[in-house]
Formats: C-alpha cells, structure tokens, sequence
C-alpha cells in the first residue's frame, strides 16, 4: 500500500481503537525519541486499546473461514530496541493488505506485535509478543 494512503489508515485506526487521551500515551506514543534509525515512540498502541477482548490462538484459527483480505501494520519502533537479527523485514511505516490465511501461515515475517483490520475499520486483532498468566499469547480483539 503506497505511504500516504497507509499513513492515512493509520490515523484513522488510531482515531477509532486507541485511547489518545490516557494519561501515558503522549509520552509513549505521540512523543518521538531521536534513534539511529530515526525519530520512533516508545510504547505499544496496544497498551491504549479501547475495550479489547483478550482471545486465544483457537479463536484465531476460526477467523480463517470468514476473514478475506486485512490490512496489517506494527509499531514505530527502533532497531535500538529490537535485538532480534533481521526483525524489520517491512518499513516501519509500511501496511501491507494480504490473505488473513496467508498473513497467519507466514506470521513469522512480520513483526511479533502485529495490528489487524480491513478497509472499513469495523473490527481489529491486536498481536502481542506478551504471553498472558498462562503462557499462550497475549491476542486482543474489538469488534469481531
């Protein structure tokens, strides 16, 4: 998807699902911090969802026989702070629209903390690296 249209879906995202007024989300989001990679924010927009429903793995499977095309877009973070070899495959501006089979079968190109839509922006699925008390991954969703 060409910069500005995925720049606009962003905002547009941000504007519906993440909470601008939360009293951390200036400091770790809006504010940007000199890296060597460029101006990046600290935080997670995960952290500022509004009224996520956590999910399981399975629920996710289950999405395969009704979610067709989805946006997917990640965190403006800095290779600073991501020790991972290889981890930015995208730009870190990038939204990429694929397959949702496609996107789950090949998870591992992408970066761990992952935020899904579509074009009408009814709905998302928030992927975190974070595991919850359980150990399975931490999934959060709204809309769906």
């Amino acid at each position: 998807m060409e910069d500005r249209k995925a720049e606009a879906y962003r905002k547009l995202y941000i504007n519906k699902y993440i909470d601008t007024y939360a009293e951390d989300y200036k400091e770790y989001i809006e504010d940007l911090y000199p890296f060597s990679d460029g101006l990046r924010y600290m935080g997670y927009l995960w952290d500022f969802l509004k009224s996520p429903t956590f999910i399981h793995e399975e629920q996710i499977e289950e999405y395969r026989k009704i979610l067709k095309k989805v946006l997917i877009f990640w965190d403006n973070h800095s290779k600073d702070l991501i020790y991972i070899k290889d981890y930015w495959k995208f730009g870190k501006k990038t939204m990429v629209r694929v397959d949702y089979n496609l996107f789950l079968d090949h998870a591992h190109f992408f970066p761990e903390d992952v935020y899904l839509t579509d074009e009408t922006l009814q709905w998302t699925i928030v992927f975190t690296h974070e595991d919850d008390i359980n150990n399975r991954r931490l999934i959060m969703q709204v809309g769906l």
